[in-house]
This record gives structure tokens, sequence and C-alpha cells, in this order.
């Protein structure tokens, strides 16, 4: 073999190992990247029998508001890792912080599941140094102070009249609303109770002086009076001795009413028979009976649960069996989902006790708790119920005490529930899990963050929704029995304070 061949035989091995180490490489890295998108990464501490050297992680997703905190995590600020970020974690319990020059701290221990996202979007930081201004002063006889969800709005009943306030504005004024009777006459705030907001925080929902009434803040010429929509007549279900659709009118009292659309104009109505109505207040028209023996219910938009009388609800599916509609329950109440405008409702779950429930939408899942004595339960599943079959339990878990009540909270993420001894405990579907909270002298100052006030010397602190990270803002003044809020634009923290002179509403600059 000459000295070509040699070179020309030594080029094609070299080729060869080069080609098969290249295909290799790929084959290593589309498993590699194969490993990332399935939650798993590589602790290189495992390396030299520390541990595992592949571990499946999961993805924690965090925001603050501000934004632009550095992120600490276990201790470590990552590089180039600020909010808002994401990143994954190896499986198991990690401590979070959020540090910004100027604002105080926050920090969280939260608890990785493999091959789960964990959406950490709740964090606020309070600058240390605040500026302070009073935006009312001398006002008397305040009866009723609300503030909108969104944080945009602060409605105030004073000495009789209404007004509305933009909490956004860098110089927010009253504006007075003119609200007017069913007779065209400017009206007296007497009483005003059972509020409720729209969902885009135009309207309100509300008792006054013994009459349900939705104001609309924006033009309150469009303000509905109830009574107006209930007096209209509404098709009864089933039909009288002479065959014709029996007719209801003038007898609806309100048992519950809640808003079903999210400008306001539509609203889920349940009378003290039972029956089950939508009312159009902008058409001021009232559906036919879309449920009867209804016991309770609640709503997230046009998605309604309610509980129900089993005997009735088998009393009614039986007429359906040719449909393969009856349900083979044997509890005494039923649990149920519906859709205002189907004609079908599914079973979620029977009890056997008095049942209190909740629903909501989070992301693309929903989700309905349900309270009995004997526990706390939860049911999902991904969109709407559109069968029988459908309710998947994601959690349970067994009571100590009776429960009061149960609301939805955090915009679709917190159950919160208070037992008959004051006790509060709230069900994360984040970190699924229940935890009890001190909620003593405690009200909600946005959607995740509670304050508490000292009544004593007014002195005021806030807390996470699960009464943790625990900061005082105010060291006194802050009056009691009024709204606490942060403006929707993350701005401003507003509060009342009162002396000799009559009542103030205070705001400092926190972001």
């Amino acid at each position: 073999m000459d000295e070509q061949e040699k070179i020309e035989r030594r080029a094609h091995v070299r080729l060869i190992v080069t080609e098969a180490l290249m295909f290799l490489s790929v084959i290593l890295l589309v498993g590699f990247l194969t490993l990332v998108v399935m939650g798993y990464s590589f602790n290189l501490r495992g390396i030299g029998g520390a541990g595992d050297v592949v571990e499946r992680s999961g993805l924690v997703q965090m925001s603050s508001i501000p934004t632009g905190a550095t992120i600490f995590i276990d201790g470590e600020a990552p590089l180039l890792l600020s909010t808002n970020a994401s990143r994954t974690m190896i499986a198991g319990q990690h401590e979070i912080i959020f540090k910004k020059e100027g604002f105080d701290e926050w920090t969280k221990v939260v608890d990785v599941t493999e091959g789960l996202m964990y959406r950490l979007n709740y964090a606020r930081l309070f600058k240390t140094e605040r500026e302070k201004e009073t935006i009312l002063s001398g006002e008397k006889l305040v009866r009723f102070v609300n503030v909108s969800p969104n944080h945009e709005k602060m409605v105030i009943v004073e000495g009789g009249k209404m007004y509305v306030l933009n909490l956004n504005e860098n110089k927010p004024e009253k504006k007075l609303l003119d609200v007017r009777n069913v007779n065209g006459a400017s009206i007296e705030f007497k009483t005003i109770n059972d509020a409720e907001w729209s969902g885009n925080s135009e309207r309100l929902l509300a008792k006054v002086n013994g009459a349900w009434v939705a104001i609309n803040l924006r033009d309150e010429k469009e303000t509905v009076w109830i009574s107006e929509v209930l007096e209209n007549c509404a098709t009864k279900q089933g039909v009288d001795d002479e065959g014709s659709a029996e007719r209801k009118c003038d007898k609806i009292v309100v048992s519950d009413i809640k808003f079903e659309s999210e400008a306001g104009d539509k609203l889920l109505v349940l009378d003290t028979d039972g029956e089950f109505f939508e009312a159009n207040i902008r058409e001021k028209k009232l559906s036919d009976v879309l449920l009867e023996k209804v016991i309770r219910f609640d709503n997230d938009g046009d998605k309604v649960v309610y509980l129900i009388d089993s005997e009735n609800a088998k009393k009614k599916e039986e007429s359906m069996l040719d449909d393969g509609l009856a349900i083979k329950d044997n509890s005494k109440w039923q649990v149920r989902a519906y859709r205002v405008g189907e004609e079908e409702s599914f079973l979620i779950a029977g009890t056997n006790s008095d049942t209190l429930i909740a629903t909501m939408q989070y992301f693309q899942d929903s989700y309905v708790g349900v309270v009995e004595e004997e526990g706390f339960v939860i049911y999902s599943k991904n969109g709407w119920f559109t069968s029988n079959d459908d309710a998947e339990i994601v959690f349970e878990e067994k009571l100590e005490t009776r429960t009061a009540s149960i609301k939805k909270r955090g915009k679709g993420m917190v159950f919160e529930f208070k037992d008959e001894e004051g006790g509060t405990k709230v069900f994360d579907l984040e970190a699924m899990k229940t935890t009890a909270v001190n909620a003593e002298k405690t009200g909600w100052i946005d959607e995740y963050l509670r304050y508490r006030l000292n009544f004593e010397t007014g002195e005021l602190s806030v807390l996470d929704y699960d009464g943790l990270n625990e900061r005082k803002l105010v060291n006194s003044g802050v009056m009691g029995g009024r709204a606490v809020t942060i403006s929707g634009n993350n701005r401003w923290l507003y509060y009342f304070t009162s002396d000799e002179s009559g009542e103030k509403l205070i705001r400092e600059k926190v972001n």
C-alpha cells in the first residue's frame, strides 16, 4: 500500500468516525431535549453519589408587582432571572424570595410537583418609603363604602347620596350619582346592603331601601329597579287543566340574585319557591322557569351549580328514561351542573346532609367546591360539565367543624370557607391543599392579599391570602369598618382615618 492510499484510508476512517459522532450527538441532544420537555433536569450535585443525576422537575411561573424584582431560589439568585420569569425546579419544596431595591421583600415556600406547573403570580412588594396624601376630608355620616372587584372604583354613600370615585385617577374626585326610583324621583339612600359588582365593574347590584336595584355607574339614567323586571310575566313549566301554559305574574320574591353576564345586563334569580330564572335588565324581561326546586346556587357567568332535592329531580327524570337521562342516585340531595340556555343539567354529586357549594373557572378547568358536615370535596372537569360522569374528584378532606360559608377568591384560584366558630380555611388550587388562616380582623385588599387591622391602635398590616408574609404598612390611625384597597393600576393604597372634623380618605403611593 503506497503512501497515497494510506492517507485516503485515514481520511475515510476519520469521516466515518465524524459522522458516527455527529449521529450520536444528535441522538443525545434529542434525548436530552425530550427529557427537558418531559420535565426532567440534571442535578449536578448528584454526581459522585450525592443523589440522582437525572430527576424529573416541575415548572414554576413567577411574577411580582412591581416587576423587575430579583428572584432568589433556595438562597441563590440565578443569572439573568428576574420577574416575570419561568424556571424548571426539581420536585420538592423550594424557598422563593423576591427582592427589589427600595421595596420590602416577599418570600414563599412552594411545593413543586414533578411534571406539573406551579403559578406563583400574586407576589406583591411595597415601597419602604411612601408618599401620603388626603383625597377626601371632612366626610360625615358615611353609611356605606364598597370597592369594585377590579379595584378601579369606590362607591360611597354619604348623607343619603351615592358617589363614585375612580381610584386610578391622579386626582380622583367624587361623582354624584342621581339614582331615581321607578317614578323618576331622586332617591335617598337610607339603607344599602348585599352589594355585588358586575364583572366589568360598571354595575352594582344591591338592596337599596329594601328593594333590589342594578345601578349603572357609568350612566345612572340606565339604572334598573329589579321589580320592573320581575313584574313581567314568565311562563311556568307545565300546563293547567285547560292545556294552556300557566303564567306566573307579580309573585316572585327573591331568595338569591347574582350577575350572570360580564357586562351586568343579565341576572340569575332564585325565588323563594325554588324556581330559577334569567332576567335581562337591559330589555326588562324575565325568562321562563329554567330550573325548579332549587335550594341554593352559585355561578361563574352562565355556568351554574345548584343544590336540589333528589326526589324532585328523580320525578322529573323518570319522564326522560327513553332518552337515557334518568339518574340512579339514592342521596337525599343532588349537586348538579347547568349552563343557562341549555335543556339538560348533569349530576356532580349526591349528598345526604345540608350542602354548601361554590364554583369557579381557573384557566381551562372548572372546579366545584362541595362542603358537607363530614368533609370538603373538590370536583373538576376540563371545560364545563357535559354528562353525568364528567365530575372528577381532585381533592377531599375531612372537616372538624361545621362550615358556615364558602366563596371563591383570587380570580378563581382559592376557595375560602369559614366555620361556625369563626375559623377560616383556604383551599389553594395551585398547591392543592387547605390551610388554616388567622383571619381575625382581616379583609381583602386585592384579589390575593388580605389586610389585618388593630382596632385599638389603627395599625394596618398586609398578608397573603393564606396568612403568610404579614408585613406592617401603616403604624396607626387607620379606621375600622371601612374599605382598605389597592387601586386597580397597583399604584396607590387607600384607607380611611377619622378625627373631630370627620372621616378622611387617605392614599399612599406604593408602586
